[in-house]
């Protein structure tokens, strides 16, 4: 009995902790948040209303800080050029690399996970050859002479970034664009994540033409990156300690499943 009153009492105080406004500043701010297109993480509707996890966990802890985020979304590249030259504040969704720490204050923890895959076209969807699948075995050694292609500003984690050299990919301005490009028989490979373009390809009904091969390139957490001009690193602290709340509460949790994204 008494256990079980420990626990009541404990979620009870973190309930109310996690709905208490943390560390408001002594004057609201309007905080610009802006990022690329990433299914579940960052998106926008028909009618221009922004969705998506990042959204959800921005707004919940603004609500707690009394600030106002004002989102905008760009090319990928564009928008990490807005935050590096602070003129926005917050980057949402950029994986962590040590060229991005030398621009970018990252937040303290990851609020995603995301894995990195190659995509090869089947060259027979109707119950044939599956094309490239069963060619890539692991073996970064043996892509030597295969196309690749990439997405602009998109990194890939460590282990494919120390031989981007050596593979020479190709460059598409949009994941879109580099599925058109593997569609068309272009290249070989597309180096992707599985998140953005598992959604892609279900809301183009193009799901049986491409096949996600085994194993995984990396395993990738997305972040909140802020500018690194003045007072965003106070900015960064204070947001930092909201989210770890709604970690402890369980909220963002809820998030996490309601968005269908896995929280690291």
């Amino acid at each position: 009995m008494q256990q079980s009153l420990k626990r009541f009492t404990r979620t009870i105080l973190l309930t109310l902790l996690a709905a208490l406004p943390l560390a408001r500043p002594a004057h609201a701010r309007e905080i610009l948040a802006v990022g690329a297109e990433f299914a579940s993480v960052y998106e926008r509707s028909g009618d221009g209303e922004f969705t998506g996890l990042g959204v959800d966990i921005l707004r919940a802890i603004a609500l707690r800080t009394g600030d106002t985020i004002r989102f905008e979304m760009y090319p990928w590249a564009r928008a990490q050029l807005m935050v590096e030259q602070n003129q926005a504040d917050i980057l949402i969704g950029p994986y962590k690399t040590r060229e991005r720490e030398s621009r970018f204050s990252f937040a303290a923890r990851g609020f995603y996970r995301d894995y990195m895959v190659f995509y090869a076209r089947n060259t027979n969807s109707v119950g044939g050859s599956k094309g490239n699948k069963d060619q890539w075995d692991g073996n970064y050694q043996n892509l030597r002479g295969r196309k690749i292609v990439v997405v602009n500003g998109w990194t890939y984690g460590p282990r494919f970034e120390s031989i981007r050299n050596m593979l020479q990919p190709e460059v598409a301005n949009s994941l879109a664009n580099a599925l058109n490009m593997l569609q068309a028989g272009r290249i070989d490979y597309l180096a992707s994540n599985l998140r953005n373009t598992e959604a892609l390809l279900k809301a183009n009904g193009l799901g049986a033409q491409f096949s996600m091969l085994d194993p995984v390139l990396d395993t990738q957490d997305g972040y909140l990156a802020y500018c690194k001009k003045s007072g965003c690193d106070e900015l960064r602290k204070q947001f930092d300690q909201v989210f770890e709340h709604l970690r402890a509460s369980g909220e963002l949790a809820k998030m996490g499943h309601g968005h269908n994204v896995v929280i690291p």
